[in-house]
């Protein structure tokens, strides 16, 4: 039999979890067959991967309770159940993005019998749909940040099943550096913010430390600002016609010269509240940037110093962030410190061990 692979991604915009599915993908055996089936073709170029287009009516996109859920996984039911029909098997199906938004796949359990790999990136919501997918899946892979969510999620329910090791294993995304271009040793400061424009990521908290720097600084041209995102498709993301425009702030929308962007700067600055990981916070360290980020308690502020591979601020405040960067701005060796510890610290999250287990677990 073939050893196909199917990759199930709903969500319609790119992120960091299809960034570590990719990396991932890459280091399978040439003899496993690759399927992806996705609404989102963009983040799927590697020449390894056969591509499936996801039907998903855009009313339904983004409806995350309620009857039009149900619907909009049904259809996806219908779709993952006729390609196994047309392609015959597959040996696996893999979930990126969380048992509930996955839902389709145990859906697709409950009727036929294939093995289901489930990766967790981010907290999940403590409900009988994630309960229902954590347990049909064959293996869960969480990130640690991610732990406390699926315990609820576990706990809640009656019957709701134990996180055993034989199931639910924990892993670290990891890095190509090869993939990531160095900084270039420029003479002009440059900071970086680099997400989609989920409201939850606060780009403007960035924007506005940026006005403060600006007011406060005579010679604001001796500095700039880079701003990378995806573009909103719906309420929950940030309109960026509503910030405030500052003439040394460059926008980019999803750019495809992402690496050379961040190789032209000094900085990258975080302002997610909770972030479960932040690939980009990884990505930008191993390019020798320093790192600004918040003092939430998240993962990167339970592994990175202060002073040390870092800079933090007070969470959600923007004039906290405008001192932070201050710092920086007033102090060039400082940030020369700071971006060569991180450089060191970021070499330990190498993608040809972090993700062993996932890997041995697909094939099989």
């Amino acid at each position: 039999m073939i050893n196909r692979v199917l990759v199930f991604d709903p969500v319609p915009l790119k992120g960091g979890s299809k960034k570590v599915m990719n990396t991932i993908l890459e280091q399978l055996p040439h003899d496993v067959e690759i399927w992806v089936i996705s609404n989102d073709k963009a983040s799927w170029g590697n020449a390894k991967i056969n591509f499936i287009n996801l039907f998903s009516p855009h009313c339904l996109q983004n409806k995350t309770t309620g009857l039009c859920f149900y619907l909009k996984h049904l259809m996806y039911f219908f779709v993952l159940m006729t390609h196994m029909i047309k392609l015959k098997r597959f040996s696996k199906v893999i979930g990126i993005s969380g048992p509930s938004v996955d839902f389709a796949l145990y859906i697709l359990t409950s009727i036929i019998n294939i093995d289901v790999i489930q990766l967790v990136q981010g907290n999940i919501s403590n409900s009988h749909v994630a309960n229902f997918g954590l347990n049909r899946a064959t293996q869960v892979f969480y990130l640690p940040s991610t732990l406390d969510s699926i315990l609820s999620v576990l706990k809640a329910k009656p019957h709701g099943g134990e996180l055993t090791k034989v199931k639910f294993h924990s892993f670290l995304n990891g890095i190509d550096c090869q993939t990531i271009k160095p900084k270039n040793k420029n003479t002009q400061l440059g900071f970086l913010w680099a997400a989609s424009l989920l409201k939850w990521k606060r780009l403007e908290l960035f924007t506005s430390a940026i006005a403060q720097l600006n007011n406060q600084y005579l010679h604001s041209e001796s500095y700039f600002a880079s701003v990378c995102y995806i573009e909103p498709k719906t309420d929950k993301y940030l309109d960026i016609n509503t910030l405030k425009q500052e003439s040394n702030i460059y926008w980019y929308e999803d750019p495809d010269s992402l690496n050379d962007i961040r190789a032209n700067s000094s900085v990258f600055i975080s302002t997610a509240e909770s972030e479960p990981f932040g690939l980009s916070i990884l990505e930008a360290m191993t390019a020798g940037l320093a790192i600004v980020i918040p003092a939430d308690n998240a993962y990167w502020d339970q592994q990175l110093i202060d002073g040390y591979n870092c800079v933090k601020y007070d969470a959600g405040n923007g004039e906290s962030l405008a001192q932070a960067l201050t710092k920086l701005i007033d102090d060039r060796d400082l940030l020369s410190t700071i971006a060569k510890n991180s450089v060191r610290y970021a070499q330990q999250y190498c993608h040809l061990h972090c993700y062993d287990d996932i890997l041995k677990s697909i094939p099989n």
